[in-house]
């Protein structure tokens, strides 16, 4: 009796210490991992969040770029990485993109990582070369419709969210356009502005100086609701008929599974506190990106919606990867 209650001592006294620890998190530098190289716009989403949350924790959160295969590089280290707090994810969309697309990643999207919060959302301007006859969606959509085939919807690449946008559009509306794959928005986004694709879903970001050019015409926004940063443009929603269509981008914090829920919880309640700043809200208003936080919960339910509209669009168009 007096070894069992010994061991029960010992049992408490380890239970009591990793509370302590858990508690105390973090103790050391935090390694947020970006799937993305150094430069783009998401990379820069993630380091202003990195670094306002090392103000937040106390401790330093340190960038590493984990860019290739789609992401996937990225994502399969996570999901193996020690669950102690200290590897924290800003992946995205392609976290329930990839298993479906590509099929040989290292990781399970609900079994191998714990949603922490949304961080961001970035919508796609669907604009057409300045030739192009159709001036608004309806025009778009009669003329799209009264030559199928003849048109092309350029895209940065197979898989790319830009991509997934076009397939989600042409399925939607029953259009016949011809997806064109490029190495790269930039590139894809010079050709419809010299006319040689006619239409593109392009980031915020990238379709501004074309659109500021005028070799672009913009004719509708694939978010949900208007966004701030271009209240001028339409969304597909409303004006191609379509209710709750949406297709963006999206940023959010994951860690590997099994990561204590005392350090989610506290991990979760920084990043609000990030997303409320008005001065990170601004920054990135005018590219057209929408700092946000979520609850775990709320993320669930987005994600879980998210791979249901994805993987279904993938299997019923038969999108495979390059």
């Amino acid at each position: 009796m007096k070894r069992l209650g010994f061991l029960a001592a010992i049992a408490a006294t380890l239970v009591s210490f990793g509370a302590a620890a858990q508690t105390d998190w973090p103790t050391k530098p935090i390694s947020m991992v970006v799937p993305y190289p150094p430069g783009g716009v998401n990379d820069a989403v993630a380091r202003v969040y990195a670094d306002k949350l090392s103000a937040e924790l106390g401790k330093p959160v340190i960038v590493d770029n984990r860019a290739g295969a789609a992401t996937t590089v990225a994502s399969n280290y996570v999901a193996h990485a020690a669950p102690d707090g200290y590897t924290i994810y800003a992946g995205g969309t392609s976290l329930v993109i990839n298993p479906t697309l590509a099929g040989n990643v290292q990781y399970d999207p609900h079994k191998s990582f714990e949603l922490v919060s949304l961080m961001s959302f970035t919508p796609f301007i669907l604009h057409v070369t300045s030739t192009f006859p159709a001036k608004d969606m309806k025009e778009l959509i009669v003329y799209v419709k009264a030559n199928p085939g003849k048109f092309n919807i350029a895209s940065s690449g197979i898989g790319a969210m830009n991509h997934m946008s076009a397939e989600l559009f042409k399925a939607r509306t029953g259009l016949k356009i011809t997806h064109v794959p490029y190495r790269g928005g930039a590139q894809a986004g010079q050709d419809v502005a010299a006319g040689n694709a006619q239409m593109m879903f392009s980031a915020a970001l990238e379709a501004k100086p074309v659109l500021a050019s005028g070799k672009t015409r913009a004719i509708a926004i694939s978010s949900l609701e208007r966004s701030p940063a271009f209240p001028e443009i339409p969304t597909v929603a409303e004006s191609a008929n379509l209710p709750g269509f949406q297709s963006i981008f999206w940023q959010g914090m994951v860690v590997p599974a099994g990561t204590p829920q005392p350090i989610v919880d506290k991990l979760q309640k920084a990043i609000a506190k990030v997303a409320a700043d008005p001065e990170v809200i601004e920054r990135f208003k005018a590219q057209g990106v929408e700092i946000r936080s979520s609850t775990q919960a709320e993320f669930k339910t987005f994600y879980d919606k998210e791979e249901t509209t994805w993987v279904t669009l993938i299997k019923e168009q038969g999108i495979k990867a390059e």
